[in-house]
């Protein structure tokens, strides 16, 4: 799972943001029905300097050849698992290499993620590796549609 955080960095910093988000405007108290909140679909807003950004842009912008081969091997992986799970007699023989390959493959993706994420870390100054490490920390969590409790 630590993985996917940081694939969804390759996918995040790409449109890394010039300034913060803006706050959504509040909803006057006096409202007699609140008004949902409406759902933002997008990329995440990390704030870098200038200099963080063009060296983020710069490290994330050339694909890795590998990641995608990877993610093509382990779709058919994905295929031939369900096609064996799915007769009505499974053969354990046969889906223990089939998971044993898909295992190195996730293990490769991570240490492939990581090592460009080090490489990243390693080329921003302090502020823009704090900004970065604090909002894979905490990412910014996904706004619902129902209102938020009176407080």
């Amino acid at each position: 799972m630590r993985g996917l955080s940081f694939l969804a960095l390759a996918v995040v910093l790409p449109g890394v943001a010039l300034a913060a988000p803006t706050p959504a405007p509040k909803a006057a108290a006096a409202a007699a029905k609140p008004a949902p909140l409406p759902l933002t679909p997008g990329v995440r807003r990390i704030t870098l300097s200038a200099e963080g950004r063009t060296i983020a842009q710069r490290i994330m912008s050339v694909p890795d050849p590998r990641v995608g081969q990877i993610q093509a091997e382990m779709t058919s992986i994905r295929a031939d698992k369900l096609k064996m799970i799915s007769g009505p007699a499974i053969d354990v023989e046969a889906l223990e290499p089939i998971l044993r390959r898909e295992e190195a493959l996730q293990t490769e993706l991570r240490t492939r993620q990581n090592d460009r994420l080090m490489t990243l870390l390693r080329a921003l100054s302090d502020p823009d590796r704090v900004a970065l490490l604090q909002n894979l920390a905490n990412p910014a969590k996904p706004q619902s549609s129902k209102p938020e409790p009176a407080r």
